[in-house]
This record gives C-alpha cells, structure tokens and sequence, in this order.
C-alpha cells in the first residue's frame, strides 16, 4: 500500500494517540531508535512519541521537540529524567522533516533528513531502558492526566530495539516498510487507520478526535520498489 496519509493532531483539541502497554513497546534493552516524520505547525514543545509519565515508576524512553529542536528522555528506574542534547539545526514549520535519535546505552546520535545532527552527550542513565507498564503515547505524554500535546501532522512512526545505521536511515527514511523488517517493534503508516503494520499489532486508539490528511513527506514508492535491504 502507498505511504497515502498522515495523522493531523490539534494542539487546541488536545489531540493524540495511544496503545497499551506490550513487551515490544517497553524495549527494555539498552539500544533504541525512534523515527517519524514531523510537520510542525507551532513552535509550541510537545511529545512526539514514547513512553513518559509524570506519575513516579512511569518513564521509559520518549522523543519531544521543544524550541524547533527534538530531544530523547531515557530512564532506568521509571522515575529519573535523562534527556539528550537536541540536535543541532533548527526545524522549520510547516515543512516535512524526518527525524530520528538512536541510543547505545548512553550514547545518542540525532538525525535530521537522515543526516546525523548532533547527541551523543552523557547525560542519558546507564543501563536498561525501564519496563513501565504505561501506554505508549504519540503527540501527547503522561496516560493518566496527557500534557505536552504536539500539534502538527506526523507520519511513518517507527520504533527499533536496535541501534540503527546511518545508511539504514538515510535509505529508508523515504521508503514505506513492509512491516515485517527485523527488530521492527512498531511501525504506524497512518494509512486512515491507526494499525501497528508489524506482527506485534500495538495497533492506536485516538482521543481528541484527529483527523488524517492527505498530505504525506514522500510519495508512494515501497520497499520493495526501490530494493532496499533492511538487514544491513
């Protein structure tokens, strides 16, 4: 299926989406990568995607932007707060802009547009990202009371419990997956529905009633189509 919509989240309407806790979304290992693609229509710092409570025992991992940058927050013991340096260039609003952050424990790398951009900083705990037992959340944190709403459009949500390379990201950023790549934990193309396309099936449920748009980062070109290998 072609990469045909993205979701529309409304910072006004306190729109975002949810899934319930599994084993594949707490990637409680000490390797992550998250990706999305973004489409800002604030400057208003929101939660992209994670897993992050306010509530004590709640914090596992989440990607945010805040001031046109994007940051990582890892936790170890559910309550500590370790985020990243953001990256290095300012986003832009109203443009599509993939973004990316993979840790190896605590060494971060941010990506933008598939370029590396800064992370790497020592301030992200040591150890095992922490097993919450939280939702796992886009364009909002905190299941129990949601905050931080992100407002703009977001699309090809995927998450890895691995590190994954430069190569990886730059070839496939723009290239709708097949779902069944490996260490692929969840992956939402927001193809007007809210399915996790992996065999996990951490498949969303909205609140605040968003819309999807038509207006998607890339055009309808597969994985299959262009030939990329995935198990690099």
């Amino acid at each position: 299926m072609a990469n045909t919509n993205s979701l529309d989240l409304e910072l006004a309407s306190s729109q975002y989406a949810f899934a319930a806790d599994s084993a594949s979304l707490s990637v409680s290992g000490t390797t992550l990568t998250l990706e999305a693609w973004i489409k800002l229509e604030s400057d208003i710092a929101g939660y992209v995607i994670g897993k992050w409570h306010d509530e004590l025992l709640g914090r596992s991992y989440s990607m945010y932007v805040s001031g046109l940058k994007f940051y990582l927050e890892k936790s170890t013991t559910g309550s500590n707060n370790g985020a990243s340096l953001a990256n290095n260039t300012a986003l832009s609003l109203g443009v599509w802009t993939h973004i990316a952050f993979t840790l190896s424990d605590v060494t971060s790398i941010a990506y933008l547009n598939g370029v590396a951009d800064g992370g790497g900083n020592s301030t992200l705990p040591a150890g095992s990202i922490y097993d919450s037992t939280r939702n796992f959340m886009i364009g909002a944190k905190n299941s129990q009371a949601p905050s931080d709403f992100y407002d703009g459009l977001i699309d090809e949500v995927r998450v890895w419990n691995v590190v994954r390379t430069a190569t990886e990201i730059a070839n496939n950023r723009s290239v709708e997956l097949v779902g069944n790549e490996a260490n692929l934990q969840a992956y939402y193309k927001f193809s007007n529905n809210y399915l996790d396309t992996t065999a996990n099936a951490n498949n969303l449920t909205s609140s605040g009633s968003p819309v999807f748009s038509a207006d998607v980062p890339f055009g309808a070109v597969t994985a299959a189509e262009q030939g990329y290998s995935f198990f690099m």
